[in-house]
This record gives C-alpha cells, sequence and structure tokens, in this order.
C-alpha cells in the first residue's frame, strides 16, 4: 500500500477524462455553464476541509507535522494556485491532496476554452491544448509542473476510453468475445503493471488504470445493484470527494493522539476508526456542504433559471 496507494490518482484522472467525454456530449452545454458547474462542484467542500484543516493545525498540531502554511500559501491554496508548502514537501497546498484539485481545474479550464470555440470539436481541441501544453510549456514556473507536466495527459485516455466506448470497434469486440474474457484480459495486464515487473512509472500506472476502468465498463452490466454491499459502495461513491478530503484530517487526528509507532492489532484499529468515522463525515458533508447552500447560489447566479434545473439533474 505504502508504494501503490497513490494510484488512487492516477484512476482518479482517467476517470474524470471519461466522465467528461460523456459531458462534453450534450449538445446544450456551453463554456461559462460547464465551467460554473465543475467549480461549484470542487471548491465549496474544498474550501470546507481547508478552513477545518486550519482549525486543526493550532488544535492538533502534532498529527499535522506534513504539511504548514502562511498568508501567501493560504491564500494560493483556497484559489489553488500552486505554491510552496512552508512545511518543506514541496508544491503542495495546505490541504496537501489539493494538488489533484489544481490539475483537475486546469483541465476544466481547457475544456470550458474548448466548449467555447467549438463544441462538436471541444474534445479533439482540448486534447490538443493538453498535449501542446504538457510537451511545449515553459519551464522555471509554478503552473510548468501542471501544464508542463505528462501527467495531465491522463485525462486524455479517459477521453480515449469514452470514444472507444461510443465506437463500432467497442461493439464488433463485444460480439467476438465475451465481456469476461475482454475484462479478464484487461485486468491481468493491469496486475503486471501493478506488480511492477515491466517497472512502475507513469505509463505503467496509466495503463493499468485504463485496463482497470474498461473491465468496470465492460462488466458493468454483469453485476446486480440491489444486495446491500452493492448499495454501500454505490454510496461511498456518491461520497468518494468528501472522503478523499476529509480523510487527511481524521488521519492527523488519529495520529496526533496515537502518534507514528503502534502495533498491528493497532493499526487495524486506527483503521476501523478513521473508515467509520470518515464515512459519517462524508456523508454530511455529501449532504449540505457539497449539494448545499453555496453551489445552489453559484449556479443561480451564474446558470439561467431556464437551464439551472436541467443541469442540475444531469451534471454531477
Amino acid at each position: 500500500m505504502s508504494t501503490r496507494g497513490s494510484f488512487g490518482v492516477d484512476l482518479f484522472f482517467i476517470l474524470s477524462g471519461l466522465v467528461m467525454y460523456l459531458v462534453s456530449e450534450n449538445t446544450t452545454i456551453t463554456a461559462t455553464r460547464f465551467f460554473v458547474k465543475r467549480v461549484t462542484r470542487v471548491t465549496p467542500a474544498y474550501w470546507f476541509y481547508t478552513s477545518i484543516l486550519i482549525a486543526l493545525l493550532f488544535i492538533f498540531p502534532k498529527g499535522f507535522g506534513f504539511t504548514d502554511f502562511n498568508y501567501e500559501s493560504l491564500i494560493k491554496s483556497y484559489f489553488l494556485i500552486p505554491s510552496q508548502n512552508p512545511s518543506g514537501i514541496g508544491l503542495f497546498p495546505v490541504l496537501t491532496v489539493g494538488w489533484t484539485l489544481i490539475f483537475e481545474m486546469v483541465f476544466y479550464t481547457m475544456l470550458a476554452i474548448s466548449i467555447g470555440i467549438s463544441k462538436k470539436h471541444s474534445v479533439l481541441i482540448c486534447s490538443s491544448l493538453v498535449l501542446f501544453s504538457s510537451l511545449f510549456f515553459p519551464g522555471g514556473n509554478l503552473y510548468s509542473t501542471v501544464l508542463g507536466s505528462s501527467q495531465i495527459c491522463q485525462f486524455l485516455y479517459g477521453f480515449a476510453i469514452g470514444f472507444y466506448f461510443r465506437s463500432n470497434i467497442f461493439k464488433k469486440l463485444n460480439n467476438l468475445f465475451s465481456s469476461y474474457t475482454q475484462a479478464s484480459v484487461l485486468l491481468t495486464v493491469a496486475l503486471i503493471m501493478l506488480a511492477g515487473v515491466l517497472g512502475f512509472g507513469l505509463m505503467h500506472k496509466t495503463i493499468a488504470a485504463s485496463c482497470i476502468v474498461l473491465s468496470c465498463i465492460l462488466l458493468d452490466s454483469k453485476f446486480s445493484y440491489s444486495n446491500w454491499l452493492a448499495k454501500f459502495l454505490i454510496k461511498s461513491g456518491d461520497y468518494s470527494y468528501s472522503i478523499y478530503l476529509s480523510h487527511v484530517l481524521v488521519l492527523g487526528v488519529l495520529l496526533h493522539f496515537a502518534g507514528n509507532n503502534f502495533s498491528m492489532l493497532q493499526e487495524i484499529g486506527i483503521l476501523l476508526i478513521m473508515t467509520v468515522t470518515v464515512h459519517s463525515i462524508s456523508s454530511f458533508s455529501y449532504k449540505y456542504i457539497e449539494n448545499g447552500v453555496v453551489p445552489r447560489v453559484l449556479n443561480r447566479v451564474f446558470i439561467p433559471q431556464k437551464t439551472a434545473n436541467k443541469v442540475l439533474k444531469s451534471d454531477s
């Protein structure tokens, strides 16, 4: 887990690219509406948990030695502008997991620009912008760590999966091979990549994540979603953004009291406490922060009322 835990980010970026591909298929979407929906989806919970973290840094300092802030880094953190974390860990916001949201917002901005240029060709235009920036964006500045990074191209793998999923090639392969056969091959490739037999760089993780996402698409219709476990996992998927943000805070508080040295049994106990606590907090956060007053007000201000209800129902 210590060497593969970050793989979740690779899955997250590719899934995000896939979801945005599907969103871009909506012919009624506008650049403004798309961008506002993305901002109101990301910022309320992020701001909420960043603010809570600021308080916890003073109350439980021993558990949060991995992060710190000053006035400049705090302002930049709230607005998802890359900045050096005063703790010395590098280019991370105060809420350290927010570094992925910087990538997300840059990608959303590029896609919004692309939709503004041409709805029909927005995916192609966005792909060109991402590829161009990753190859030619000048170094030596803060945004070069995002725009000049190869990791931003992982969103394009999500685009590619969406395109493949909608193509005739997908349908033809499904006629030739069963979903189970295709998924078995893909998951085998993913396991080989994750095992590190061929190395474990960005490309290996990207291939593994792409194979897993494709496998899930292939097997989606094969599973029953009526049992309690499936319902729990679906609900956890709804809460996933809040889980991602809140787990850092819960972990820091637990570390403050438990320290860093504990037995296997204590580690299992801490993991169980953390799982229950994070899930409970995220349930509240999903209902009242992610889908609360702030996103609704911002959507009403920036999205025309005649389309707001339609957007709220169709866009996550």
